[in-house]
């Protein structure tokens, strides 16, 4: 049988820094979040418009705190987590999205997942990439579902997750909250949509994927 059909089988491994193309063929670098990325993080959320803001922090949030940047990059990959990526090509940019998770407390298998991606930079792929990052990662930390607060307004989003298997949770007000189970093998992934195909084929990519 086809080397590739044994690859769906297999778990990839993340490398703690390689190298990616997004959907469009931009050149991307994708690696942990470190301490020192305080200031990319600023940056990034400086370009944020209000609506992309709101989305992410379900609120009006017109600045990042010293305790939330201490949050958003103090992490041991395996409670809390983040990857982020930047475009290799533009190197004094911020960066092009994050994605982060943290365990939940009094429930070891699962995790609050939150994903941003820089208007520029949506529609390109790199969504998927850094949800693929955290999937693999959780697995290896044992969290077995992710849990997603989203504003009802971002049917983006929530179309995502309903095409790679979400199920509804509740809502409370305008936050809908969605939970999908932790995807460490491409053959895992429901292949109903053309989402959930390039989510698998991300998880193929990312064991093959070159060291930056």
């Amino acid at each position: 049988m086809p080397t590739r059909w044994f690859q769906t089988f297999r778990t990839p491994r993340l490398r703690s820094e390689f190298k990616f193309r997004l959907d469009d063929g931009t050149p991307v670098q994708v690696r942990p979040l470190q301490a020192d990325d305080a200031q990319r993080l600023r940056a990034g959320f400086a370009q944020m418009s209000q609506l992309a803001r709101r989305r992410r922090f379900l609120a009006d949030v017109s600045e990042l705190s010293d305790q939330q940047i201490s949050e958003f990059t103090t992490l041991d990959q395996v409670d809390r987590a983040a990857w982020g990526c930047m475009n290799r090509e533009r190197p004094k940019e911020p960066g092009v999205g994050v994605a982060r998770y943290q365990r939940l407390n009094g429930d070891r298998k699962s995790a609050d997942v939150a994903i941003t991606v820089l208007e520029e930079y949506q529609g390109r792929g790199a969504g998927l990439l850094l949800h693929a990052c955290l999937h693999l990662t959780a697995h290896r930390a044992g969290i077995r579902r992710f849990y997603y607060d989203v504003l009802r307004d971002n049917q983006r989003f929530i179309a995502q997750i309903k095409a790679l298997g979400g199920r509804f949770e509740g809502r409370a007000e305008n936050i809908e909250r969605w939970s999908l189970p932790i995807y460490h093998r491409a053959r895992d992934v429901p292949d109903a949509t053309s989402i959930a195909r390039r989510f698998s084929e991300i998880l193929l990519k990312l064991g093959r994927a070159p060291a930056a």
